[in-house]
């Protein structure tokens, strides 16, 4: 009997000590789940698609020598309202600090199908009188930006500002009518050796952005873009003939353009 006894307080006493050991164990813990982290750093290269619409304030003189009728100076003013789409390509790098914010550069081109016309009468300086009105057509065939970019990422979310240099590729051309007193008719058409001309002007871009990485290295964005262009002079020189008599325009312009546009585009990162 004492056997026995002994046999159960000493199952007891091992029994105790176990479970005390087994108190003093950490409790098992679920190991976290993990979440990939996108980098942002790298070089891209992608291809972007859009829309896009300008307005153009046209300002000017004109000194018009018509060859047996006389020297008339004249001024005009207009505005162009243009719209059309645009598309092209973009190439650049990013750089993602610790933090979250990301800056970097960017550099594209896009062709453009933006254009519109306007219609403008020169008034002869000399007596105030109409000589002649001008259907002026105005396209935008090709723009660029150099910028930089700065932004916040939101993992595989990137919210961005940017904003730099810009420079554009316009063509014009023009077709006049005679309406004046002056003119050898009452209503007479010019014919031009050269009535189109094409200019190039620098000014500066800034605008917004999100951008998204959907697949591994693929992102897609959404843009816009403010293009503006002031104080932007030309010079050219008309020559023809109106009712037989050859004449010849000389002309200087000056224009204020603001261009805006929305795009979206795809890049491929070299991260």
């Amino acid at each position: 009997m004492k056997s026995l006894l002994w046999l159960v307080a000493a199952t007891v006493a091992l029994t105790a000590a176990s479970l005390a050991s087994a108190a003093d164990l950490p409790l098992p813990t679920k190991a976290p789940a993990t979440q990939a982290v996108f980098n942002w750093t790298g070089f891209y290269v992608g291809a972007n698609f859009g829309g896009g619409w300008s307005r153009s304030a046209v300002s000017g003189s004109a000194a018009s020598a018509l060859t047996g009728v006389g020297v008339f100076p004249e001024t005009f003013a207009g505005n162009i309202n243009s719209s059309g789409v645009l598309g092209g390509g973009q190439i650049g790098f990013n750089y993602e600090f610790p933090s979250n914010w990301v800056v970097g550069i960017e550099a594209d081109i896009d062709g453009s199908g933006i254009a519109g016309a306007t219609n403008t009468c020169a008034t002869i300086l000399a007596t105030g009188a109409v000589a002649a009105c001008e259907t002026s057509s105005s396209r935008l065939n090709d723009f660029g930006t150099v910028r930089g970019r700065a932004g916040y990422a939101l993992n595989n979310v990137l919210l961005y500002g940017t904003g730099g240099l810009a420079w554009d590729q316009n063509s014009i051309t023009h077709t006049a009518t005679c309406v004046g007193a002056a003119c050898p008719g009452a209503s007479l058409p010019f014919v031009s050796n050269n009535p189109s001309l094409s200019s190039s002007a620098i000014g500066w871009a800034a605008g917004a952005g999100a951008e998204w990485a959907f697949f591994r290295n693929w992102t897609f964005r959404l843009e816009y873009l403010h293009l503006e262009f002031d104080g932007v002079t030309t010079n050219y020189t008309f020559t023809g003939s109106v009712a037989g008599f050859p004449f010849t325009t000389a002309s200087h312009t000056s224009s204020n353009t603001g261009v805006d546009i929305v795009r979206v585009g795809v890049n491929y990162l070299f991260n």
